[in-house]
């Protein structure tokens, strides 16, 4: 530990970001904008545990979504912790997947030896599931495969939010009951007494879209296991499947990994938000610590919804909430006008904060070249 370089920086750190760092006990949310310092604290709380208790390296896990990220952090970490950075934990969601098939390969025999499926490859198997299947409402009769392309994105976004083909076939079938127990899905008199009203049909339509969707999604992932081929998202899914049922191998990681931190929280979907929990489920009140930026959800298509951010409020009512709001990037007139802007794009469920600027006037020089003086 480079104990000067920690309290260097921790000095410079503002109240609320001293708090975020801190507090290394139980779970904490922290809402972080753009520019006020996010990366900063992770690595420093990281430092902090350290510091703290007699926590080893290998025992703090830290995620986040890119390997820029990654890279990011770990040089952080090295400036404050020295060579002891190299033994802390930190990956990608998906790297960290990978990495517990890896060592734990007999866990894993659907994913073990087989092969990485390619973008073609997805689309030609697909294609031989919808010309091989049965189908209405997702085959049209001109064109086969015009839904491939949107069927292979639905099932990408059903993988993410951790929902195999029974689990949503169960919730196509829960829909379709609710439906038509309405009180008023059909008319009650006149000369269409006892048929589906008009307004309904459409849903109707939909749930037999889905419940075909649910059927070729069942095909696709047969297709892939005789094939011996898994896909991008199956890293994240069989790792869920197999702590659901191997308690052993779920205790071992929750004893290895006694913090877990995640970056850019903002952006996990409902698969990623169930590792944390399953990671961080021992306690009642885990170690755990998100931080992120409720306006910046930028991977929304892989899932992540602003919603998901503040998911383990409710799991974790004890939950420890800091919000930052001292901008160190822009000025204020900058960040009022990104305020005003992002505040109309909201529903209301997670309250904006606004950024506040370190420095509350910044002139800036503009050098305008003389076009007219010969050079």
């Amino acid at each position: 530990m480079k104990e000067v370089v920690f309290e260097t920086q921790y000095k410079n750190l503002n109240t609320e970001q001293k708090r975020a760092v801190d507090s290394v006990e139980g779970p904490m949310i922290v809402i972080a904008g753009p520019g006020t310092g996010k990366t900063s604290i992770l690595t420093l709380r990281i430092a902090n545990i350290l510091r703290k208790t007699d926590t080893q390296p290998e025992n703090i896990l830290a995620l986040t979504f890119t390997e820029s990220g990654v890279h990011s952090m770990r040089k952080k970490l090295l400036e404050i912790v020295g060579a002891s950075a190299y033994r802390i934990p930190i990956h990608t969601f998906h790297s960290f997947c990978n990495e517990i098939i890896k060592n734990f390969p007999q866990e894993f025999p659907r994913i073990i030896g087989a092969q990485h499926v390619t973008d073609l490859d997805q689309i030609n198997i697909l294609e031989s599931v919808l010309e091989s299947t049965k189908l209405t409402a997702l085959k049209p009769s001109g064109n086969p495969v015009y839904y491939l392309k949107p069927i292979l994105n639905f099932i990408k976004e059903l993988k993410r939010e951790d929902v195999d083909s029974k689990e949503y076939l169960k919730i196509v079938k829960d829909f379709e009951n609710d439906l038509l127990n309405v009180d008023d899905l059909k008319h009650e008199k006149g000369v269409h007494k006892g048929e589906i009203k008009a307004k309904y049909k459409p849903l109707l339509r939909k749930i037999e879209n889905s419940r075909e969707l649910a059927l070729v999604y069942s095909k696709y992932e047969e297709a892939l296991e005789e094939n011996r081929l898994y896909d991008f998202e199956d890293m994240i899914v069989e790792v869920l499947r197999i702590l659901r049922s191997n308690k052993e191998l779920l205790l071992e990681l929750q004893e290895t990994y006694q913090y877990v931190l995640a970056d850019e929280h903002q952006d996990a979907n409902r698969g990623q938000n169930r590792l944390l929990e399953f990671l961080s489920g021992f306690h009642e009140n885990p170690n755990l610590f998100v931080v992120g930026d409720e306006k910046q959800a930028i991977f929304r298509f892989q899932g992540a919804s602003l919603e998901n951010f503040l998911y383990f409020k409710k799991r974790f009512p004890e939950a420890e909430v800091v919000s930052l709001v001292k901008n160190y990037r822009s000025t204020q007139g900058i960040l009022d006008a990104s305020h005003e802007l992002i505040s109309k794009n909201t529903s209301g469920a997670i309250e904006r904060v606004k950024l506040e600027a370190k420095d509350k006037e910044r002139k800036i020089s503009i050098s305008i070249a003389n076009l007219d003086t010969p050079q």
